[in-house]
């Protein structure tokens, strides 16, 4: 399964791992409500995360909204390619300090950047598709 849900002392931990699409999203969103409805903090941990497409994305955002207790740890270039490509990579990674920064190299492959006006505009378009 590329995803497993574990019980930690401040919520649930969610790890997503290889390639998630729109085959795993229901059992993805089924496996979350508990946690969910008791309002529990969701720590997603996507180190081993090659690829998730747009279902996958939209239940991190629906997450995100109704529990505000959605928070990412680790994450790997394919976790942050496919947010970039839907310029979402703002809303769920906190941005590397000064420091960090300098350090850092973009993914492989990483598309060209766009506007932050041009992303947030076609962010809140994509939001409101919920």
């Amino acid at each position: 399964m590329p995803f497993e849900l574990q019980t930690a002392a401040d919520g649930v931990k969610l790890t997503l791992t290889g390639r998630l699409g729109v085959r795993q999203a229901r059992e993805l969103w089924d496996a979350v409500q508990p946690a969910v409805a008791a309002g529990q903090r969701i720590r997603v941990q996507a180190e081993e995360l090659e690829e998730m497409d747009t279902s996958i994305i939209q239940i991190l955002c629906r997450l995100s909204r109704q529990t505000g207790r959605l928070q990412v740890g680790g994450t790997s270039d394919g976790f942050l390619v496919s947010l970039q490509r839907r310029g979402l990579e703002k809303f769920f990674v906190q941005a590397p300090s000064p420091i960090e920064a300098k350090h850092q190299t973009p993914p492989r492959n990483a598309p060209a950047q766009t506007t932050t006006t041009t992303r947030k505009k076609e962010a809140a378009a994509w939001l409101r598709e919920f």
